[in-house]
């Protein structure tokens, strides 16, 4: 079947799963889905010659027939509570199979005020933000999520609130028996002028053959803060996408690191907008792959204001069949002078089989920046292997003490202690040593 006859046969699908959607409730999202539906129409399903899934083959998710998750799944307390970080056990939102579950969640005493989205887009501010968003979404999948979502969440932090400990946000996607199933959780971050949280999100799976289709958005008023960790680690037999939205305004922050440990096809796509000046970004990734993992990234950063920074920095480890890329692009906009960005992505390839892909790039359009990019894909240094080795360590000792100080790196200037301890025992196993 040739491409072009799988993305029709898509397209349809997901159409034919939407009329199931509409027909089955009423919402007051449904002007918004449907907003969304007709861009996911205009977008079409993307093949491999499109701008933002150049190094993805989406062909088996195209060839996938999803349904739609038909009743509440039950998951029990005691395997949330074995996915709740230490420190977060009083403030976690929980959320099965894509929509928000109170009960499973522990809310009592939070400074975060929760709303449904459908009863918090009675807001015209938020509405027409929203609005805009379906409207423009340049994210075929994006346009899906939105497409596709029953209901989600709106967490608001008040001005000059300072969110105590860490909050955890935890995804459980159960999957289906009887065969895949796709959900689309959707949360939105308001913080108001001087407020600062500090956010943990992970992705599990209790079976795999699901489709999470997750999409966020943070907005940040002058002058707040926040601190974002990702963990995805859902089964390999799923299929992950998300795509996080970041508009950040005077004097507001945002450092973010994302740890991934892949599926059979994975992918993250950010989209920050540095509105107003003094705003500051700060993004990480590691990911470290095995067998036939997939991570994509997918980024774009733009500078719209004088004097704001934005900082990146990735590393992925590839072994077997595996395969990850990056497409970043840092847009500086005319005006936009005393920029000051930089972008880097490190790729470490432990088989001749594994691929990795990248592509950074700057688009300046103002002529007093200080803006760098840079890509590197290579294998274990041999003259530190060797080193290693003649101070009495094994080949394989030696290997793995190299891969695991590659990805350390990033891990490390993860903010959550706890985070780190999980992915040293988690994520870092993978590098355990192998046959050389």
């Amino acid at each position: 079947m040739s491409d072009t006859l799988v993305e029709t046969s898509a397209e349809s699908a997901f159409l034919d799963l939407h009329k199931k959607l509409s027909s089955s409730e009423g919402s007051a999202l449904a002007k918004l889905r449907g907003v969304a539906l007709n861009q996911f129409e205009l977008l079409r399903f993307p093949h491999s010659k499109h701008e933002m899934f150049t190094y993805l083959n989406t062909k088996g998710l195209a060839e996938t027939a999803f349904s739609l998750a038909d009743a509440p799944a039950t998951v029990s307390q005691d395997f949330v509570a074995s996915h709740i970080y230490p420190g977060c056990e009083n403030q976690y939102l929980v959320f099965v199979d894509g929509v928000f579950n109170e009960n499973l969640s522990q809310v009592e005493g939070l400074s975060v005020s929760l709303m449904p989205l459908s009863k918090a887009i009675k807001d015209s501010k938020l509405n027409a933000y929203l609005s805009e968003t379906a409207k423009n979404e340049n994210d075929a999948f994006a346009a899906l999520s939105t497409a596709f979502c029953s209901e989600g969440l709106v967490c608001k932090v008040d001005d000059n609130t300072q969110v105590s400990g860490t909050l955890q946000v935890l995804f459980v996607s159960t999957g289906k028996e009887s065969g895949p199933v796709m959900h689309a959780p959707r949360l939105i971050w308001q913080l108001g002028k001087l407020s600062e949280v500090k956010v943990i999100e992970k992705f599990v799976g209790i079976e795999g053959g699901y489709f999470i289709n997750a999409v966020q958005d943070w907005l940040l008023a002058e002058g707040a803060g926040v601190t974002f960790t990702q963990v995805q680690a859902d089964p390999f037999d799923s299929w992950h996408f998300s795509k996080t939205r970041i508009h950040l305004n005077r004097n507001s922050r945002f450092a973010s690191t994302n740890a991934s440990s892949g599926t059979q096809l994975a992918r993250h796509h950010y989209d920050v907008r540095l509105k107003e000046e003094g705003a500051e970004l700060r993004l990480n990734g590691v990911s470290v792959l095995d067998g036939k993992e997939q991570v994509h990234n997918f980024i774009r950063i733009h500078h719209e204001a004088p004097q704001c920074t934005s900082h990146q920095h990735f590393k992925n480890i590839i072994n077997g069949q595996a395969r990850s890329s990056f497409d970043g692009t840092v847009i500086v906009n005319q005006g936009a002078q005393l920029t000051s960005s930089n972008q880097l992505i490190n790729n470490l390839m432990l088989s001749n089989d594994c691929h990795a892909d990248n592509k950074p790039n700057l688009m300046i359009f103002a002529d007093d920046v200080k803006c760098t990019h840079g890509a590197t894909i290579g294998q274990i240094d041999e003259n530190q292997w060797f080193y290693l080795q003649t101070r009495g360590l094994s080949a394989k000792i030696a290997k793995e003490l190299l891969t695991r100080s590659f990805a350390k790196s990033i891990i490390q200037t993860i903010e959550f202690p706890e985070v780190i301890n999980e992915l040293n025992g988690t994520l870092l196993k993978k590098l355990e040593a192998r046959n050389v």
